[in-house]
């Protein structure tokens, strides 16, 4: 018995300490490090960019894809979860929209996940705008990621 309460101290202590840590200091995924798309291409009337999986902390998203219509409509989707939380988290995303040369032409707004809860996964899609005028110049799209 006495071996339990150690051990529920412990974990308890554990748990108070990690949310703590996620308090003070909120991850942020480095766009640079892991956030530039795999893979991208161009259809008929839009470019599209794909990410492979990425985690911010205890958050993360597997999937992400993102069409960009000449007409400056963006649709971006995912799938989201979290491996622990005690409040419930969400995955907020912005793109950064570059040209050849890897300038920023234009950085959208933030677009965010449902609230995550542990092991339940979110797809979800997202409709957006940019700044049509950019379109043409396009070729890279760097993802900034926060959970």
């Amino acid at each position: 018995m006495n071996v339990l309460r150690r051990a529920s101290r412990v974990l308890v202590s554990a748990v108070a300490i990690g949310a703590t840590v996620l308090v003070l200091n909120p991850a942020t995924a480095s766009a640079d490090s892991h956030g530039s798309a795999v893979r991208s291409g161009v259809a008929a009337d839009y470019k599209w960019f794909t990410w492979g999986d990425l985690n911010v902390g205890d958050c993360h998203q597997t999937g992400g894809h993102l069409q960009l219509y000449s007409d400056g409509k963006l649709t971006f989707s995912a799938t989201t979860w979290t491996t622990f939380t005690l409040s419930g988290d969400i995955w907020h995303s912005r793109f950064k929209l570059n040209n050849a040369s890897g300038q920023t032409m234009y950085t959208t707004g933030t677009y965010n996940s449902p609230t995550m809860w542990p092991s339940k996964h979110h797809d979800y899609t997202v409709q957006g705008t940019f700044e049509p005028s950019v379109y043409h110049a396009i070729a890279r799209v760097v993802q900034h990621s926060e959970c």
